[in-house]
């Protein structure tokens, strides 16, 4: 007995060691997240006051509260329309948007940088400008539509309840596309060529192949595309919030940002706001369960390989693609792309018409795309370049008379925009740092070993990506309410550090992934241990990942708002970052523009700087984790 004690202790360290490396991701995931989430069920039973006592157990008091609201209709019906029409309009134009971008054609890297801009620019400074585009007399869409003669006279884009709510929608749509768009770009990099040059040899025509064989390999991410765009538009609070300001109303409201307001602003009810926040987790987990249904068909790599086997080694005597894809007894369900059928003669004529055109018209349709997208932010450079009288003239100035090159001097005067990138700077730096040490070794261990509890932690991983912090920032505020960690460096850190993790293990894991495992092999039996393997040779042959891992984190947490506005925005002890500090520029009846753009010009530049550095490597780790 005494000699198998020793051998059973082994045995159990041996098997523990896939958890003792998740442990740390365990840790940050269930106090950052899973806490939070629960107490904001417990806190919607609670009966708190507006100074945050607890009285005792309300019961079902605080739903029935909520259901009483005479804003919770129009609110819930603004938060469908938001949902289907943002949705629905950037998943169409991400599809074709991808689909052009995955042709090639002179200037597309300027086209797909350009889109870049947007994703990397922070929210609040994107919203910003479009609230200054849609301003009234003094705006600069009412003076271009005017100077078209679509309208005679400005209209209030944003400020006027029939216009609003659709006015935010236009900018919901061309935020969320260059995601939506990357996500299916690298969905098309997953066709195999050869399977699109056999439909082509057989004389299928461009709209056959596309919706016969692409698309029916490309439904995978356009399911992520579809559920990720989903629970990002429904958790958006951002570009409400920024746009309609202090405007009175739920006009525009969801209930997202209507949450906010009966927690913070307009109630300061927690009991009530917590009701509504568990139903807005209850829809998102609804998401969810669809998203896995959706997907289960095409997680079997045996299916995958099947189904692409075949066309992956067709040889040029085999038959036609119809029969080729066709696969299996009559009757029976395809296994891959459905039979193309061949073009008709006009249409042969017609896309060797193009073929002759495509050269010129392509990057004429990139460059028009590109200024679309550019647009807003040279609007924005513009703006900070003018002066007070010009920025408010009527009708707008397209162009500076004087550039006022001393706004970028006086910006640094008129608020502590030093102590603002201080700050923002030290929570990015923390929280990236903290991510890669906790993400690395649970990415490593998921790549190299296969354990029991491997998919529910896996599945944990999925549910933490698809809640954003504002999902559950009643618990979250709760909860540093709890550890007196109200305006602490330390929990600002760990929830951005949290709710970037998932990101992170995904990216690093297909990377990791990816190096074979003969490495680690060769390296054990040098006498190297699993952490100095994972630190030596993994990690810098993963460099790429890595890379990408740690820039995305740094943008992400750089241009964070809702959680710092909450829980992180103190003035008087100099921690306010850099998205709320110049918030501070907009007021209720005049907002410096000038200075605000100024400052933010300063926040994205570097921003987009290094996007653009990871930009291949993004749609690579994309294509990777899609296929994972």
């Amino acid at each position: 007995m005494r000699t198998l004690a020793p051998a059973r202790i082994a045995d159990l360290w041996q098997r523990t060691v896939p958890w003792r490396w998740l442990t740390p991701s365990t840790l940050l995931i269930a106090g950052v997240v899973g806490f939070p989430a629960l107490y904001m069920v417990y806190m919607s039973f609670l009966d708190i006051s507006r100074i945050g006592v607890v009285r005792g157990m309300a019961g079902l008091d605080n739903y029935a509260r909520l259901l009483k609201e005479d804003a919770l209709g129009p609110v819930v019906v603004n938060t469908l329309l938001w949902l289907l029409i943002v949705v629905g309009l950037t998943m169409l134009l991400s599809l074709a948007l991808a689909q052009f971008l995955s042709k090639p054609f002179f200037g597309r890297k300027f086209v797909r940088l350009a889109l870049v801009v947007p994703w990397a620019t922070s929210l609040v400074m994107t919203a910003t400008v479009w609230r200054f585009i849609y301003e009234g007399g003094n705006g600069l869409l009412n003076r271009l539509l005017m100077d078209l003669s679509i309208i005679s006279v400005p209209v209030d884009w944003y400020k006027d309840p029939a216009t609003a709510l659709y006015s935010i929608m236009a900018v919901g749509i061309i935020t969320s596309m260059p995601f939506t768009t990357y996500v299916l770009l690298s969905g098309l990099q997953t066709v195999p060529h050869d399977v699109l040059e056999a439909a082509r040899m057989d004389g299928a025509s461009a709209w056959a192949t596309w919706r016969r064989v692409t698309l029916p390999i490309l439904r995978p991410s356009l399911m992520i595309a579809l559920v990720l765009n989903m629970l990002h538009v429904f958790n958006a609070f951002t570009v409400i919030w920024v746009i309609m300001g202090k405007t009175a109303g739920t006009h525009a409201d969801t209930t997202v940002t209507y949450l906010y307001k009966i927690a913070f602003t307009a109630q300061l009810d927690s009991g009530e706001a917590a009701a509504l926040g568990v139903l807005n987790v209850t829809f998102l987990l609804l998401l969810i369960l669809a998203f896995v249904l959706l997907l289960r068909p095409h997680r079997n790599p045996a299916a995958a390989d099947k189904t692409s086997e075949p066309a992956r080694e067709l040889p040029a005597e085999e038959p036609p693609v119809e029969e080729t894809f066709a696969g299996g007894p009559p009757g029976a369900a395809p296994r891959g792309p459905a039979p193309v059928r061949r073009s008709r003669p006009a249409l042969v004529r017609a896309g060797r018409g193009w073929a002759r055109i495509r050269p010129v018209v392509l990057p004429i349709i990139g460059f028009a795309v590109a200024l679309f997208f550019l647009a807003p932010y040279a609007a924005m450079l513009f703006g900070s370049l003018k002066t007070d009288a010009e920025l408010f003239a009527v009708p707008a100035d397209y162009l500076p008379k004087n550039w006022a090159w001393s706004n970028y001097a006086d910006v640094w005067r008129r608020i502590p925009l030093a102590d603002y990138f201080r700050v923002s700077l030290t929570i990015a730096l923390a929280s990236t740092a903290l991510v890669l040490v906790v993400a690395a070794p649970a990415a490593y261990v998921l790549a190299r070993s296969r354990f029991r509890g491997r998919t529910a932690f896996l599945s944990v991983i999925l549910v933490t990506q698809m809640f954003p912090a504002v999902a559950l920032l009643i618990g979250l505020y709760r909860q540093a309410v709890f550890v007196d960690g109200v305006n602490s460096y330390l929990v600002i850190i760990a929830i951005n550090s949290a709710f970037n993790l998932a990101f992170a293990v995904w990216i690093l894991h297909a990377h990791f992934g990816a190096i074979p495992v003969e490495i680690d092999e060769a390296a054990m039996m040098d006498g190297l241990g699993k952490f100095r393997i994972m630190l030596r040779m993994i990690v810098p042959l993963a460099a790429p990942g890595v890379v990408t891992v740690m820039i995305f984190t740094f943008i992400q947490v750089w241009n964070e708002f809702v959680i710092a506005l909450t829980l992180f925005n103190d003035p008087a002890s100099g921690r306010v970052p850099l998205t709320v500090g110049v918030q501070q520029f907009i007021g209720l009846y005049e907002t410096n523009y000038q200075y605000l753009f100024a400052a933010a010009l300063m926040a994205i530049v570097p921003a987009v700087i290094l996007f653009a550095l990871i930009e291949k490597h993004l749609v690579s780790g994309l294509t990777a984790g899609s296929t994972k």
